[in-house]
């Protein structure tokens, strides 16, 4: 039995770590280029701190991507964007885009590029999120908690413990050809 113990400490240990990162399927394409200033472009783009919430939404059958950005000025057309080209409404499924549609992107303060989903794990996703008072938190409405996105990982910082954000596994952004990527197998 002593020595099945190290074993089983490194398997259960090793399983925490891959639990930060959600099951749920994702895939979420933007081309930045086609919006060089946008919140969103702005978040990925820059060395770190800024994070937006990113809805997709369906108006007269063209999608619109919904911007909030945790900090910041911009100009309206900045955070509706109209997702008009063929890449963006015929080739990408927004149902794909998280658990319902949304999600948080940004780059951490050390430069780390992370995306969240924007439904509260600890309300069975169906909830969104908010930015609450400090530019690096989240808050449900709900359930009351507060989650940071400080770092790389997120955390409950106030409320009852639980869950942490559902966390997708591969971001990227290729600033040459000014894509931006979020997937989840």
């Amino acid at each position: 039995m002593k020595n099945w113990l190290p074993l089983l400490l490194l398997i259960f240990c090793g399983c925490e770590v891959d639990n930060q990162y959600s099951s749920t399927y994702c895939n979420f394409i933007f081309q930045a280029s086609l919006y060089p200033t946008s919140a969103l472009t702005r978040a990925v783009a820059g060395s770190g701190g800024n994070f937006c919430i990113v809805k997709a939404v369906l108006e007269k059958g063209v999608y619109h991507l919904k911007l909030t950005p945790n900090q910041g000025a911009y100009d309206q057309t900045d955070l509706d964007l109209t997702i008009s080209n063929a890449i963006g409404n015929e080739k990408i499924n927004y149902n794909t885009m998280g658990q319902k549609r949304g999600l948080i992107i940004g780059r951490t303060y050390s430069g780390v590029l992370c995306a969240y989903d924007l439904q509260c794990p600890n309300c069975d996703f169906n909830y969104e999120l908010r930015w609450a008072d400090n530019p690096q938190e989240l808050k449900c409405d709900k359930c009351k908690r507060v989650y940071s996105i400080y770092s790389e990982y997120s955390t409950v910082k106030s409320g009852d413990k639980g869950k942490t954000l559902e966390q997708y596994k591969r971001v990227t952004y290729n600033p040459e050809r000014g894509i931006l990527s979020v997937q989840n197998p």
